[in-house]
């Protein structure tokens, strides 16, 4: 047991470094206020590893569970990992950085979910223990771009061929994030949030 009274979260977390637990249990978890931090073969991710050029390599995490002030459960940290895609200008494999920070609050009703704090997403609690890849698999698919390029500077075709203006680059990006919101089942209960607030505040 660690007393945290007066101190930050990260102050008085015990860091658990290496191999990563199959399953958590995200409210033991928080009251004991634990971070860990290790890798997991990309391999393991099965619905990831479908959208991929192949499934070597390791996806790198780090979870820090706590106790908020209100005592709620706190899930931060982040998942990270270096995924091959097809370039769909060139055709060629291309090793892109995906990184996802997680900031999770423990609920239990989708009523919960709608009136979380500004900045958190609902981590649905459950009686049993909850397998910890799918969890962070789903962060790392909504983070996946929509269409896969190689950096400008590193395409070929890219550099000798395109005739995309800067303009309708910007404008395939501003789809390609609005398509990104639509496959976030979280944005839906942001967006109905705003709109129940919105509507609480404007004149009769």
């Amino acid at each position: 047991m660690f007393d945290s009274k007066g101190a930050s979260p990260y102050d008085c977390a015990l860091m658990l470094s290496g191999q990563l637990p199959k399953t958590i249990d995200p409210r033991k978890l928080a009251r004991q206020g634990l971070q860990f931090e290790g890798s997991l073969a990309l391999k393991q991710f099965d619905r990831l590893v479908a959208s991929l050029a192949d499934d070597q390599g390791e996806v790198k995490v780090f979870l820090h569970f706590y106790m908020s002030e209100d005592h709620r459960v706190v899930l931060e940290g982040h998942v990270e990992a270096n995924l091959k895609m097809i370039c769909q200008r060139c055709l060629d494999v291309a090793e892109l950085p995906v990184r996802s920070d997680l900031n999770l609050m423990g609920v239990l009703t989708d009523e919960q979910a709608r009136s979380l704090p500004e900045g958190y997403e609902p981590l649905m609690l459950q009686e049993e223990p909850m397998e910890l890849v799918p969890l962070l698999e789903e962060e790392l698919l909504l983070s996946l771009p929509i269409v896969a390029y190689h950096p400008p500077e590193a395409c070929q075709v890219q550099q000798n061929f395109t005739t995309e203006s800067d303009e309708e680059a910007e404008a395939s990006a501003a789809r390609a994030e609005e398509e990104k919101k639509r496959r976030n089942p979280f944005s839906v209960l942001a967006s109905l949030k705003a709109d129940q607030d919105k509507s609480t505040t404007e004149p009769k």
